[in-house]
Protein backbone atom coordinates (compact mmCIF):
# COMPACT_ATOMS: atom_id res chain seq x y z
CA UNK A 1 0.00 0.00 0.00
CA UNK A 2 2.75 2.76 0.82
CA UNK A 3 4.46 1.86 -2.71
CA UNK A 4 1.58 2.65 -4.19
CA UNK A 5 0.99 5.74 -2.79
CA UNK A 6 4.53 6.63 -3.64
CA UNK A 7 4.27 5.52 -7.18
CA UNK A 8 1.14 8.14 -7.25
CA UNK A 9 3.23 10.40 -5.44
CA UNK A 10 5.85 10.40 -7.95
CA UNK A 11 3.85 10.48 -10.97
CA UNK A 12 1.99 13.50 -9.32
CA UNK A 13 5.28 15.35 -9.44
CA UNK A 14 6.12 14.60 -12.53
CA UNK A 15 3.37 15.93 -14.00
CA UNK A 16 3.56 19.34 -11.89
CA UNK A 17 7.22 19.38 -13.05
CA UNK A 18 5.70 18.96 -16.54
CA UNK A 19 3.25 21.78 -16.23
CA UNK A 20 5.72 24.31 -13.90
CA UNK A 21 8.50 23.66 -17.12
CA UNK A 22 5.80 24.70 -19.52
CA UNK A 23 4.67 27.84 -17.40
CA UNK A 24 7.83 29.06 -16.67
CA UNK A 25 8.97 28.26 -20.49
CA UNK A 26 5.51 30.75 -21.62
CA UNK A 27 6.51 33.56 -19.16
CA UNK A 28 10.30 33.56 -20.02
CA UNK A 29 9.25 33.96 -23.82
CA UNK A 30 9.66 37.59 -25.24
CA UNK A 31 7.14 38.98 -27.68
CA UNK A 32 8.84 39.88 -30.69
CA UNK A 33 9.73 43.54 -31.19
CA UNK A 34 7.42 46.35 -31.41
CA UNK A 35 7.92 49.02 -34.07
CA UNK A 36 6.98 52.59 -32.56
CA UNK A 37 7.58 54.73 -35.49
CA UNK A 38 9.47 55.28 -38.37
CA UNK A 39 11.98 58.28 -39.04
CA UNK A 40 13.06 59.13 -42.30
CA UNK A 41 16.80 61.02 -42.80
CA UNK A 42 17.45 64.74 -41.96
CA UNK A 43 17.74 67.13 -44.84
CA UNK A 44 21.22 67.46 -43.61
CA UNK A 45 22.13 63.67 -43.75
CA UNK A 46 19.95 63.16 -47.22
CA UNK A 47 21.86 65.96 -49.08
CA UNK A 48 25.67 65.07 -47.51
CA UNK A 49 26.17 62.53 -50.33
CA UNK A 50 25.43 63.82 -53.61
CA UNK A 51 25.38 61.30 -55.12
CA UNK A 52 22.81 58.86 -56.91
CA UNK A 53 24.35 55.59 -57.51
CA UNK A 54 25.23 56.19 -61.24
CA UNK A 55 28.05 59.02 -61.14
CA UNK A 56 31.57 57.96 -61.91
CA UNK A 57 34.51 59.66 -59.81
CA UNK A 58 37.68 60.26 -60.71
CA UNK A 59 40.53 61.33 -58.68
CA UNK A 60 44.14 62.70 -60.19
CA UNK A 61 47.47 63.00 -58.49
CA UNK A 62 50.14 65.52 -58.94
CA UNK A 63 51.78 63.82 -61.46
CA UNK A 64 48.64 63.75 -63.56
CA UNK A 65 47.45 60.10 -62.98
CA UNK A 66 44.39 59.11 -63.05
CA UNK A 67 42.32 56.82 -60.93
CA UNK A 68 38.37 55.83 -61.21
CA UNK A 69 35.54 54.53 -59.09
CA UNK A 70 32.33 53.51 -60.20
CA UNK A 71 29.22 51.77 -58.00
CA UNK A 72 27.88 48.32 -59.56
CA UNK A 73 25.23 48.18 -57.05
CA UNK A 74 24.17 51.74 -57.54
CA UNK A 75 22.49 53.62 -54.69
CA UNK A 76 21.29 51.12 -52.16
CA UNK A 77 18.18 52.69 -49.46
CA UNK A 78 17.78 50.90 -46.79
CA UNK A 79 15.82 50.56 -43.39
CA UNK A 80 17.33 49.76 -40.00
CA UNK A 81 15.41 48.60 -37.03
CA UNK A 82 16.87 51.46 -34.20
CA UNK A 83 16.13 50.34 -30.61
CA UNK A 84 15.61 52.38 -28.45
CA UNK A 85 14.06 50.59 -25.32
CA UNK A 86 14.35 46.98 -24.02
CA UNK A 87 11.41 45.63 -23.36
CA UNK A 88 11.90 42.00 -22.38
CA UNK A 89 14.70 39.97 -21.58
CA UNK A 90 14.54 36.23 -20.99
CA UNK A 91 15.81 34.36 -18.25
CA UNK A 92 17.04 31.68 -20.03
CA UNK A 93 20.50 31.35 -20.82
CA UNK A 94 21.36 32.87 -24.20
CA UNK A 95 17.97 33.81 -25.23
CA UNK A 96 16.67 36.94 -27.01
CA UNK A 97 15.20 39.87 -26.18
CA UNK A 98 12.64 42.48 -27.61
CA UNK A 99 12.30 46.02 -27.73
CA UNK A 100 10.63 49.09 -28.83
CA UNK A 101 11.97 50.78 -32.09
CA UNK A 102 11.57 53.49 -34.60
CA UNK A 103 12.12 51.96 -38.13
CA UNK A 104 14.80 54.57 -39.66
CA UNK A 105 16.24 54.80 -43.55
CA UNK A 106 19.41 54.85 -44.68
CA UNK A 107 21.63 55.36 -47.39
CA UNK A 108 24.84 53.80 -48.95
CA UNK A 109 27.13 53.89 -51.86
CA UNK A 110 30.04 51.01 -52.77
CA UNK A 111 32.63 52.49 -55.16
CA UNK A 112 35.23 50.02 -56.43
CA UNK A 113 37.76 51.24 -58.65
CA UNK A 114 38.19 50.35 -62.39
CA UNK A 115 41.21 48.06 -61.43
CA UNK A 116 39.14 46.52 -58.08
CA UNK A 117 42.10 47.20 -56.36
CA UNK A 118 40.72 49.69 -53.99
CA UNK A 119 37.36 50.57 -52.43
CA UNK A 120 35.14 53.34 -50.88
CA UNK A 121 32.18 52.79 -48.80
CA UNK A 122 30.00 55.46 -48.09
CA UNK A 123 26.69 55.17 -45.72
CA UNK A 124 24.16 57.93 -44.02
CA UNK A 125 22.51 56.39 -40.78
CA UNK A 126 20.58 57.55 -38.33
CA UNK A 127 21.76 56.53 -34.43
CA UNK A 128 20.65 57.10 -31.10
CA UNK A 129 22.67 59.10 -28.45
CA UNK A 130 21.01 57.40 -25.03
CA UNK A 131 18.94 54.74 -24.39
CA UNK A 132 14.75 55.01 -23.41
CA UNK A 133 15.09 58.08 -25.45
CA UNK A 134 14.20 60.00 -28.64
CA UNK A 135 17.54 61.60 -28.79
CA UNK A 136 18.33 60.96 -32.33
CA UNK A 137 21.34 61.92 -34.77
CA UNK A 138 22.09 61.35 -37.97
CA UNK A 139 25.76 60.45 -39.08
CA UNK A 140 28.39 59.56 -41.89
CA UNK A 141 30.49 56.48 -41.93
CA UNK A 142 33.27 55.89 -44.49
CA UNK A 143 35.88 53.27 -45.23
CA UNK A 144 38.52 53.37 -47.89
CA UNK A 145 40.52 50.29 -49.04
CA UNK A 146 43.56 50.10 -50.90
CA UNK A 147 44.39 46.18 -51.55
CA UNK A 148 44.69 44.84 -47.96
CA UNK A 149 45.09 48.01 -45.91
CA UNK A 150 41.80 49.56 -44.97
CA UNK A 151 40.56 52.48 -42.52
CA UNK A 152 37.07 53.54 -40.97
CA UNK A 153 35.35 56.55 -39.53
CA UNK A 154 32.53 58.42 -39.08
CA UNK A 155 31.13 61.82 -37.97
CA UNK A 156 27.64 63.36 -36.85
CA UNK A 157 26.13 64.94 -39.63
CA UNK A 158 23.35 66.28 -37.48
CA UNK A 159 21.47 66.47 -33.73
CA UNK A 160 18.24 65.91 -34.31
CA UNK A 161 17.42 66.43 -30.47
CA UNK A 162 17.49 69.57 -28.17
CA UNK A 163 20.08 69.34 -25.23
CA UNK A 164 23.84 68.70 -25.90
CA UNK A 165 25.49 66.13 -27.80
CA UNK A 166 29.31 64.97 -27.73
CA UNK A 167 30.32 63.28 -30.60
CA UNK A 168 32.67 60.86 -28.48
CA UNK A 169 29.93 59.54 -26.88
CA UNK A 170 28.28 58.17 -29.81
CA UNK A 171 28.63 54.72 -31.28
CA UNK A 172 30.96 56.53 -33.50
CA UNK A 173 34.17 54.48 -33.41
CA UNK A 174 37.08 56.82 -35.34
CA UNK A 175 35.87 60.54 -35.67
CA UNK A 176 36.66 62.33 -38.92
CA UNK A 177 38.35 65.31 -37.92
CA UNK A 178 36.41 68.60 -39.54
CA UNK A 179 39.01 70.79 -40.39
CA UNK A 180 38.17 74.57 -41.74
CA UNK A 181 40.25 74.56 -44.70
CA UNK A 182 42.99 71.98 -45.92
CA UNK A 183 45.67 72.51 -49.12
CA UNK A 184 45.60 69.63 -51.23
CA UNK A 185 47.59 69.33 -54.44
CA UNK A 186 47.45 73.64 -54.30
CA UNK A 187 44.06 73.73 -53.86
CA UNK A 188 42.44 75.32 -50.95
CA UNK A 189 39.46 73.22 -49.82
CA UNK A 190 37.00 74.75 -46.81
CA UNK A 191 35.19 73.14 -44.34
CA UNK A 192 36.54 69.52 -44.60
CA UNK A 193 36.29 66.48 -42.74
CA UNK A 194 39.16 64.22 -43.32
CA UNK A 195 40.45 60.90 -41.44
CA UNK A 196 43.98 59.97 -42.10
CA UNK A 197 45.71 56.75 -40.53
CA UNK A 198 48.95 55.20 -41.48
CA UNK A 199 48.88 55.56 -45.07
CA UNK A 200 46.07 55.95 -46.39
CA UNK A 201 43.28 58.92 -45.55
CA UNK A 202 40.32 60.28 -47.43
CA UNK A 203 38.78 63.90 -47.18
CA UNK A 204 34.81 64.99 -47.70
CA UNK A 205 32.82 68.24 -47.47
CA UNK A 206 29.20 68.28 -46.86
CA UNK A 207 27.11 68.05 -50.12
CA UNK A 208 30.07 67.35 -52.22
CA UNK A 209 30.86 63.92 -50.87
CA UNK A 210 34.90 62.73 -51.37
CA UNK A 211 36.95 65.60 -52.71
CA UNK A 212 40.17 63.72 -52.00
CA UNK A 213 42.24 60.44 -51.32
CA UNK A 214 45.24 59.60 -50.03
CA UNK A 215 47.36 56.55 -50.43
CA UNK A 216 51.08 56.43 -49.21
CA UNK A 217 52.30 59.90 -50.10
CA UNK A 218 50.24 60.70 -52.94
CA UNK A 219 47.24 62.78 -52.31
CA UNK A 220 44.03 62.31 -55.30
CA UNK A 221 42.11 64.92 -55.61
CA UNK A 222 38.39 64.55 -57.24
CA UNK A 223 38.57 65.63 -60.92
CA UNK A 224 35.53 68.66 -60.79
Amino acid sequence: MIGKCSIMNASQLLSLFSLFTLLTGIACSCPPDEEIGQLGLSEAGRNFLPYDGTETLRFVNASGQAMTFSAPRGEEAGKNQLCVNIICTEARFNSPSSCEYYLTDNLRYIFVSDDNERLLDLAVFTGLYAWETEHFFDALQASFSSGTPSIQAGQVIEQRFDGTLIPEETSITNLMQKRESVELNGTTFNNVWSFEQDNLGFFMQPGKGVIALKENSQIWVLEQ
